[in-house]
């Protein structure tokens, strides 16, 4: 089975001040690196979907697949759709959806997604405490079925599709770093851009994300 993640990384991230992708989350490696490393370490192939600042992150990743959303400016499920598409064009039975700015979810948690797959056609979600996360899961049948959805929000058109939840206990499908105030309360410092790679190290700041649910701020709908 090919599980194939897409980190849909093509937003504006106005209140960022810093494309999300490129901001460092641990390790001096930005969100998409992170993320990158946790899908692949859960066997997943990795896919990112870009738009505004294009460029930049192509130069801050350049081992990633990355593939470009052209109609990003129109909203998330653009990205989506062209993160999709790509996919299942790289023969991918499972799809992974999931946005840039939840960089916590856990390797084990992906891997427990996945087997909970198995060869079913239907899509799941993960929820932590009652509330639905990320990433959608879909095998290829239920991704197929998404890109013929007309709905302009993904959760409009997750609505139809009837996903069967999957409890988990990492709170890291739920942490959404989208606002200033909420990477400064986790991190102890504003936004900040990611070293470029060949000054990465294993060490450096900020720390690792803790992990306890208190504090977090929680989203259940994906925002470049």
């Amino acid at each position: 089975m090919k599980a194939v993640a897409i980190i849909l990384a093509a937003g504006e991230a106005r209140r960022m001040a810093h494309p999300k992708a490129l901001i460092e989350h641990e390790g001096g490696r930005s969100f998409l690196q992170s993320l990158a490393s946790t899908f692949g370490k859960a066997g997943c192939a990795v896919l990112g979907v870009i738009g505004k600042d294009a460029e930049a992150v192509r130069e801050q990743h350049p081992s990633l697949m990355l593939v470009e959303s052209p109609r990003w400016q129109e909203g998330p499920m653009a990205s989506i759709k062209a993160g999709v598409t790509a996919a299942l064009e790289e023969g991918a039975d499972v799809v992974l959806i999931h946005p840039v700015d939840m960089p916590a979810v856990r390797a084990s948690t992906l891997k427990s997604l996945l087997k909970a797959t198995g060869d079913s056609d239907e899509g799941l979600r993960p929820e932590f405490e009652g509330a639905p996360g990320y990433p959608v899961v879909l095998p290829r049948a239920a991704a197929e079925r998404l890109l013929e959805n007309g709905a302009t929000l993904l959760d409009a058109a997750l609505q139809g599709m009837k996903l069967r939840r999957v409890a988990v206990k990492d709170p890291g499908v739920l942490v959404n770093i989208n606002t200033p105030e909420t990477y400064e309360r986790l991190f102890g410092t504003p936004p900040r851009l990611a070293p470029p790679p060949k000054r990465r190290g294993k060490k450096g700041t900020p720390a690792t994300m803790p992990m306890s649910p208190s504090g977090m701020e929680f989203s259940a709908s994906p925002e470049e």
